[in-house]
Formats: C-alpha cells, sequence, structure tokens
C-alpha cells in the first residue's frame, strides 16, 4: 500500500509491550511510521523532530501507549482530498483500561467552543496537512504536555477541521498517564492568550 501520511511515535518509558501493540495495531495503515526518542518534559521540541520527518502532504502522530485503528488512516486521507478547504481531520476515540479493553466511547463532533477550552476535545486520531502544520509548528516548540492542543487549535485556525464518527484511537487509562500527573499552567495561559489574539479568526 503506498504511503499517504507521515507518522511519527516518541518512544519514552512506556512498556515495551505497549509500543509494540502499537505498532502491531498500524499494520495495514497507509502510512510511513518514524519512530524517534522522546524528550522528557519537552514534547513540543520533540514533536517538532517528528513532524519534520518524511515528505508526504499529510502528518499524524500516535502515542506508543494507545492503540489505532489502521483503516481510520484511509478514511481520514480520502476526506482531507474530498475536501482541499480542510487542513485537519480526526475521529472519535475509545477509552481503553490499562489492559488496553474498551470501556466506552467518546463522541467528539467538532465545537470551536470546546475545542478551545479543552485540550481533550480533538484527541482522537489527528490526521492533518504538512503546509497547515509547519506554518505554526514553531509557535508550539517549546511547550511540554499542551503542544498537541496549541497545535491543533493553530491549525484550525488555516482552514476547516473535518469530524469522522468512527473510532480511530484506543485511549489507554492508567495512573501514571501526564495529564494525571501535573498539568501545564503556563502553557495554559499561552494557548489562552494565541487564542485571544487570533479570536477574530475564529468568528
Amino acid at each position: 500500500m503506498e504511503p499517504r501520511i507521515d507518522v511519527h511515535l516518541l518512544t519514552l518509558n512506556e512498556p515495551v509491550e505497549w509500543r509494540e501493540a502499537c505498532i502491531a495495531s498500524l499494520d495495514g495503515a497507509p502510512i510511513q511510521l518514524h519512530v524517534l526518542p522522546g524528550i522528557p518534559g519537552r514534547i513540543g521540541e520533540a514533536r517538532a523532530a517528528g513532524y519534520a520527518q518524511g515528505t508526504l502532504p499529510l502528518l499524524s502522530f500516535v502515542d506508543p501507549d494507545d492503540l489505532y485503528e489502521a483503516s481510520a488512516f484511509t478514511h481520514l486521507a480520502d476526506a482531507l482530498d474530498a475536501c482541499p478547504q480542510a487542513v485537519m481531520a480526526y475521529t472519535d476515540e475509545a477509552l481503553t483500561d490499562e489492559a488496553g479493553r474498551d470501556i466506552a466511547v467518546r463522541r467528539l463532533a467538532y465545537s470551536r467552543w470546546q475545542h478551545a477550552n479543552s485540550a481533550s476535545h480533538v484527541h482522537g486520531l489527528i490526521v492533518m496537512r504538512r503546509s497547515a502544520v509547519q506554518a505554526v509548528l514553531k509557535e508550539t516548540t517549546d511547550i511540554n504536555n499542551f503542544a498537541d492542543w496549541l497545535l491543533t487549535l493553530l491549525v484550525a485556525m488555516r482552514g476547516g477541521v473535518l469530524y469522522l464518527p468512527i473510532v480511530g484511537r484506543h485511549w489507554r487509562q492508567y495512573p501514571q498517564q501526564s495529564h494525571r500527573t501535573g498539568g501545564d499552567p503556563d502553557a495554559v495561559r499561552r494557548t489562552r492568550h494565541t487564542l485571544g489574539q487570533a479570536s477574530n479568526l475564529w468568528r
């Protein structure tokens, strides 16, 4: 299958079996996978290195502690191909327990207000246009926990957002998740400030 999306995976301190299961779940997806080491406390910088990999026009990332639906990558790429004015497409996600068993599905139909106010709103499998990511990536490289949130907000300001009501990501829940072990108030304030500066683009 011809790759359509450059996808990066940042390794850190996750169990090896989780990472292997994540990579196995991608089998059959139309992607070029790039595995890179994470940088503790510097997610934005590590993500930037990941997004720099490859030359395909679409970009995504996967987290090594989660599982994915390989077919969802095709659906997202098709949706973006069919809608040139869109810059990002994403799916629903299922919450799983620590063993990877599904608990519930989060339905995440797009809302600008919810996106601006919740880091977990656009949180399923996300595919973005490389051109849109490159235009705003420098704004997120020095942020840690909320780098993904700020990036998707900035990308969304540049065009349409497509929502596919299918499960693309199985989000593993466990006590050591970064959002459970400490937030980043400065990053939240910076995200709010960025939104305030660009609020006219959202009207």
